[in-house]
């Protein structure tokens, strides 16, 4: 007998209302402890990059910087007039929101970056994971990036800058880093970060070696513009089965990683700047 034809049994016996209540609410709890001893470690792999040590090192570990790109020239206000959001999806079913924000101060870009996720089991939250990072860039060029990170109760943090002497230092839970030169980090809104060899991982600290590689033109599902064509990007090198997705116009509308484990996560363009249908008849009369 199967799971639902088990509970569809329960229900069906006459019992007195509060007993089948507490059935109900003593099956979600056992759920969930059983879904919290796999699930998060599972879910939480892609998002902190792997399980390696979490001691930081005494001096920082030094990152050559092979392909040194130069300061962007990406304006996220013509892009991403209304900012950036994505629905969250695993294994079909919507957890979370990623919402992007920009807002210019003098000469400096300010970027802020919310992820939150929440993974049900019937009626018991069996993991959630909060992510807000404030990044500041001038002239093209990462100034600094302050991250806060809460893994279903465990708290890290990220602290990155630009040096005076043009070297850029992160420090995480992953340890501390330094690159010889200034790098993009992962949040994905600017398409300047595919040309890089080098990357901060935002969601740990760590500035890694990466390649990415170009696979060509698919159409990607929006919540508000339906499909739309878009060049698919992957990350490979340290930061491994993190797929993104960029319109003709280098907008980010799409992205999908996938953990060791299986677990994957899949971004739904809600708002990426994306003309609407009346814009785009009146862009084409």
């Amino acid at each position: 007998m199967t799971e639902e034809n088990g509970l569809i049994m329960l229900m069906s016996i006459k019992k007195p209302p509060t007993r089948m209540w507490a059935i109900l609410i003593w099956v979600a709890l056992m759920a969930g402890l059983i879904w919290s001893a796999n699930g998060p470690e599972a879910l939480s792999q892609p998002l902190d990059g792997g399980a390696e040590s979490e001691q930081a090192a005494a001096l920082p570990v030094e990152v050559e910087v092979l392909a040194p790109q130069p300061s962007s020239s990406i304006c996220p206000f013509e892009l991403y007039p209304n900012g950036l959001e994505f629905d969250v999806y695993r294994k079909g079913a919507l957890v979370g929101r990623h919402k992007v924000k920009f807002e210019k101060d003098g000469d400096l870009l300010k970027v802020e970056s919310n992820l939150k996720i929440r993974v049900k089991v019937l009626f018991v939250t069996a993991y959630k994971y909060d992510f807000h990072a404030d990044g500041v860039w001038k002239n093209g060029v990462l100034q600094s990036v302050k991250a806060e990170i809460n893994d279903n109760g465990k708290e890290s943090s990220v602290d990155a800058y630009l040096g005076q002497s043009g070297q850029f230092y992160s420090t995480g839970r992953k340890g501390a880093f330094v690159a010889d030169n200034p790098i993009y980090p992962t949040n994905h809104w600017n398409v300047d970060a595919i040309e890089s060899d080098v990357v901060l991982d935002t969601l740990n600290g760590k500035i890694i070696k990466v390649d990415i590689l170009q696979q060509g033109i698919e159409a990607i599902a929006t919540r508000k513009n339906g499909p739309v064509d878009a060049e698919r990007f992957e990350y490979t090198g340290e930061l491994k089965n993190v797929i993104v997705w960029y319109d003709r116009e280098g907008r980010w509308v799409g992205m999908k990683f996938t953990t060791n484990k299986g677990e994957t996560l899949k971004y739904v363009c809600r708002e990426c700047g994306l003309p609407s249908a009346q814009e785009q008849l009146s862009a084409a009369g």
